[in-house]
């Protein structure tokens, strides 16, 4: 994804090089042929950021349509996103059951986190935040040579279910 992105950040596709050799034949551009740069470690973080936010603001499927007897439905794309976390009563218990989905939802569609390796805790925030939960969300990101451990918190707001990520 990071080609893909980094192309349109440079407005690469807005760009139409059309140059041909004397028989007319067209020639590859030496940008587009250019060996890829690594990626770093900040770019890596910023674009599981950017997708971990469309994750965890997606509304899934199954908060619109009953899915039972469907499980493979439930396991796919289609049912991309989080429950419809609108108008939750923010305490302990919500924050554990919500801790247990996102979990599961990051390990099933964030495939650049190690399985195995995300542990989520989830708390109510104090009153002065008004009904609020807070994950403190640990995993690996796959990475060569070695995997990279990120932390990162999701704030998640009772009254809307929006979901804020940050620290990552």
């Amino acid at each position: 994804m990071h080609a893909f992105r980094e192309a349109f950040r440079m407005r690469d596709a807005a760009k139409p090089i059309d140059n041909r050799n004397e028989a007319g034949e067209r020639v590859i551009a030496g940008r587009r042929t250019s060996p890829r740069s690594a990626v770093s470690e900040t770019a890596l973080r910023i674009e599981l950021g950017e997708d971990l936010a469309s994750l965890l603001n997606t509304v899934d499927l199954a908060a619109m349509e009953d899915l039972s007897g469907l499980e493979e439905v439930g396991a796919s794309v289609l049912n991309f996103g989080m429950p419809d976390l609108a108008a939750i009563v923010a305490n302990a218990e919500t924050a554990q059951q919500i801790g247990h989905v996102l979990k599961q939802k990051l390990e099933l569609y964030e495939r650049r986190l190690v399985p195995g390796t995300v542990v989520v805790v989830g708390e109510p925030l104090d009153d002065t935040a008004s009904g609020q939960l807070r994950f403190h969300i640990n995993a690996e990101m796959y990475s060569t040579p070695t995997d990279i451990p990120v932390e990162f918190v999701a704030d998640v707001e009772a009254e809307s279910g929006k979901i804020r990520v940050f620290r990552l």
